[in-house]
């Protein structure tokens, strides 16, 4: 199995809130909307096929909250159909519902979560898009 990191990162070094000026705001950041204003077709073209490469998806809680706050209400997007239908697992500790399915809480060690999505069967490719978690599966310190 292969894990695939997703993580929109700017040249100095930011991933946070990406998508639009209220995304994140946590610890004062006032600069999210970095990113998806500035989408052309190329990018879109270049997602959609690292997409359409994936069995599941791997999230952290935040980013989790955030796709499934939007993905489920936006079916006439071209990514709608891939992330709606996937399985979707979550590393968190503090989540205990998930709305959006298919999704599964992964719950306990954070490191341990790809290895947990491995273990259930899923295909060669999930697809991890999260920041905290993309350093979890390397580190076994997280702030996440």
């Amino acid at each position: 199995m292969k894990l695939v990191v997703q993580e929109f990162l700017t040249l100095d070094g930011v991933s946070q809130g990406p998508g639009a000026p209220d995304e994140d705001t946590s610890d004062g950041f006032t600069r999210g909307g970095w990113f998806v204003p500035h989408l052309d077709e190329e990018f879109e073209r270049q997602a959609g096929e690292w997409l359409g490469e994936a069995d599941a998806f791997l999230f952290g809680r935040r980013t989790y909250e955030n796709f499934a706050r939007d993905w489920p209400g936006m079916t006439d997007h071209p990514f709608a159909g891939i992330l709606n239908r996937l399985p979707k697992y979550v590393a968190s500790n503090t989540l205990t519902e998930a709305a959006w399915d298919p999704t599964t809480i992964l719950s306990g060690d954070g490191p341990a979560g790809p290895r947990d999505v491995r273990g259930r069967g899923v295909g060669p490719q999930p697809f991890t898009h999260t920041t905290c978690l993309s350093f979890a599966t390397t580190w076994t310190r997280s702030r996440c």
